[in-house]
């Protein structure tokens, strides 16, 4: 649509005060070793709620004997010992409670009787699953999980002697049981930490579990996109993370520091101290079966990563078919740049507000610019989708092509485009395409059918930076019909859901969401588009919803723009389109 053709709409900052508030847990802290907050960011590294179920019952049924099995999956307590009981001879000990969790919504489980003696299915709707690593991962829309259970009558009642390893909670007693935390690796560059959300089950040895699954490595979609400091294979020499005072030893077996240069040593303990950001530790020692490891000298190559990047608070937005400046309510030109005879749309600016990039009327052509430098076209397709640039750089689109979508990256201080290899968007039409913050992870809005998925991928990069491909995503939601997501901080994100005639902004996490009617925002006819800063309370939404009118009821005065009914607050500004923060 050209910008003449275009509707008169308000860009409105969404001030969600109350919200906000409830909501806060999901936007991490992140300060010195000892302040970090519950939430998904960390862990307060202590018990959490304590479930205890009960036990087998004398005479009960086969089904009764099933069904307490499932509630015991909720208490963790002496390795998972009341759902032990439940389970017959040696598989009592053998059994696994770790290796999964399915996550079921809705209705409980049912427990349906099979033609074989004994034998049973559960059926579950599934929401999510939680792998042994603490990785979870959303399920399809509408995804039956089934589970066989055979049972024998030992002589004091029915017990289970066959059933898979895992545990099943409903999603009440998930979020009281589990707590998140992420964890950090090295972006390719060693510039920037980069997330990777896990679940824990909230007891002690917090920290053990959390440098345990530090030691195994990134989950599978970061891999090939972000460094660790230990190589493959690294394990703890003693099997815990002791703390004393505030302090936790991290006891590494010896054979890993044999080679490790001084910079070596010196990552991996930066990588720790990062990782153990907990209330309850204050400090990290690395030691070498038992004994201190020598850091060395600092070298010279030490990087300092950037933690929790954020962007500034200057916009930029398309005004009388030019991109501007936005901030404080108030439009103003690029010195040095225009973008007028382009029909531009969906701009885009770096971190630094020295480089754009935006679409031209026809959504097929991506183009950048510096000030005091022409503009230039960077690739051609169809269908592009909202171009964002990277902290290293690079324009980032994607376009629509026969049997699927391609994504294109394009540096904006350099001439060309680089396809980027993403086999697995083949069938998949790609409506919205953000790089995160520090560069290392990619969410993406893909469309099949009817069915929207939001997918977070790894972006693969060379030494300097350059990037080369997605790697397989890690499905985070697709029970919702989403058109657009963007970061709002390092594991957060808005995504914009559009029912139709009434669309409401959702408040989501890399990690889960939060709970129904904490993340959903108010709900307006007519958004166009939206952008996020720093967090929610810098959110705003191009929008024409009828009930937001100016406070003298003019059509085109600029003022106070209030909801009719309002949830929040709500401030107007100038009629300005196509919003975005850098990223």
């Amino acid at each position: 649509m050209s910008p003449a053709r275009r509707p008169r709409l308000l860009l409105v900052l969404l001030v969600p005060l109350l919200l906000f508030v409830q909501s806060c847990s999901s936007i991490p802290t992140v300060g010195p070793v000892g302040t970090q907050t519950v939430g998904a960011g960390g862990s307060n590294g202590t018990e959490g709620v304590r479930i205890t179920p009960a036990g087998p019952e004398d005479g009960a049924s086969p089904q009764d004997i099933i069904e307490g099995f499932i509630n015991a999956g909720a208490g963790t307590s002496e390795d998972y010992s009341v759902a032990r009981e439940y389970l017959a001879g040696n598989l009592s000990d053998s059994w696994s409670a770790t290796d999964r969790v399915l996550v079921y919504g809705g209705e409980q489980p049912q427990i349906v009787p099979l033609p074989e003696e004994n034998t049973y299915q559960i059926r579950m709707g599934l929401a999510f699953s939680v792998d042994a690593d603490g990785i979870r991962t959303a399920a399809e829309p509408g995804r039956i999980e089934t589970l066989t259970v055979r049972l024998t009558d030992t002589g004091d009642g029915w017990r289970i002697a066959d059933v898979p390893n895992g545990i099943m909670l409903s999603q009440v007693n998930f979020n009281l049981v589990f707590t998140s935390h992420n964890l950090y690796f090295y972006s390719s560059t060693y510039e920037y930490w980069v997330p990777d959300t896990r679940w824990f089950v909230q007891r002690s040895g917090m920290a053990t579990a959390i440098v345990k699954a530090l030691l195994k490595g990134p989950a599978p979609y970061l891999q090939g996109a972000v460094t660790s400091a230990f190589p493959s294979g690294t394990t703890l020499a003693r099997d815990a993370v002791p703390q004393a005072n505030g302090v936790a030893t991290v006891d590494l077996s010896a054979d890993v520091l044999e080679n490790a240069t001084d910079l070596n040593r010196q990552q991996m303990a930066m990588q720790l101290q990062r990782n153990l950001k907990l209330n309850n530790i204050n400090s990290v020692e690395m030691t070498a079966n038992q004994r201190p490891v020598d850091l060395g000298s600092e070298s010279s190559q030490l990087i300092q990563p950037e933690d929790g990047q954020t962007v500034p608070a200057t916009q930029v937005a398309v005004l009388d078919g030019d991109v501007v400046f936005y901030e404080n309510e108030q439009p103003r030109s690029i010195e040095g740049f225009s973008a007028a005879g382009f029909g531009p749309q969906d701009p885009a600016v770096s971190r630094g507000l020295d480089a754009f990039a935006f679409l031209d009327g026809a959504r097929s052509t991506l183009l950048v610019g510096a000030p005091n430098q022409p503009v230039r076209e960077a690739g051609r397709g169809e269908a592009f989708t909202a171009p964002g640039i990277d902290p290293h750089g690079w324009a980032w689109t994607a376009g629509t092509v026969p049997g699927g979508s391609e994504v294109i990256a394009a540096p904006t201080d350099g001439a060309g485009s680089t396809r980027i290899t993403a086999e697995w968007l083949a069938g998949h039409t790609v409506t919205s395409l953000r790089i995160s913050r520090e560069g290392a992870r990619a969410l993406l809005v893909t469309r099949t059918g009817e069915t929207t998925r939001i997918y977070l991928a790894g972006v693969v990069r060379s030494s300097d930076g350059v990037p080369s491909a997605l790697t397989e995503p890690v499905l985070l939601r697709s029970d919702d019909p989403v058109t657009a997501a963007k970061w709002a901080g390092e594991d957060t994100y808005v995504a914009l859901n559009d029912s139709g005639a009434r669309s409401t902004p959702l408040v989501l996490s890399t990690g889960w969401r939060q709970e129904e009617g904490e993340d959903g925002l108010s709900t307006l006819t007519g958004i166009s588009g939206f952008s996020v800063g720093n967090g929610i309370n810098q959110l705003f939404v191009v929008a024409s919803d009828p009930a937001c009118r100016s406070e003298d009821g003019g059509e085109d005065s600029v003022g106070m723009c209030t909801m009719v009914e309002p949830p929040a607050g709500w401030a107007s500004t100038t009629l300005v389109y196509d919003p975005s923060f850098s990223g």
